[in-house]
């Protein structure tokens, strides 16, 4: 099927002795920066929300796969690995204390594009590297 299109991703991002307001603040800007996403496959991504606050641990996950055997957004799915890497990025310099880490496919047409991602708590920046 030519306008096939399949994406899956893995995020985890985490942290130790952080304070329950930053957590909770944390969490809102992670699910609100996914959520109000102008690429609609990521604004579709749940976030897994296992904080621990008596334990001061953020732990927010996001494990999605989407299969379309027509796409519905064409431009959204040629962008969508760009666009992913953009809001990590975007993460990892806003939330520099957490650990982030993952990986994310996108198969639509000729493209097929997978990637490995890594940014370590005070990085404000995050790795990429192409996945096999």
């Amino acid at each position: 099927m030519e306008d096939m299109m399949k994406f899956n991703c893995k995020i985890y991002l985490e942290a130790e002795d952080v304070a329950q307001s930053r957590i909770l603040s944390t969490t809102s800007y992670v699910k609100n920066l996914i959520a109000n996403c102008n690429n609609s496959y990521i604004s579709r991504l749940q976030i897994d929300d296992e904080n621990d606050l008596d334990d001061f641990i953020i732990r927010l996950y996001a494990e999605a796969e989407i299969i379309e055997d027509t796409v519905t957004d064409e431009k959204a799915a040629e962008m969508l690995a760009p666009h992913l890497a953009e809001l990590l990025t975007e993460i990892a310099q806003a939330q520099s204390y957490l650990d982030m880490e993952g990986s994310f496919q996108v198969e639509y047409q000729e493209l097929k594009e997978a990637y490995t991602f890594k940014s370590e708590q005070g990085d404000s920046f995050c790795d990429f590297a192409e996945a096999e």
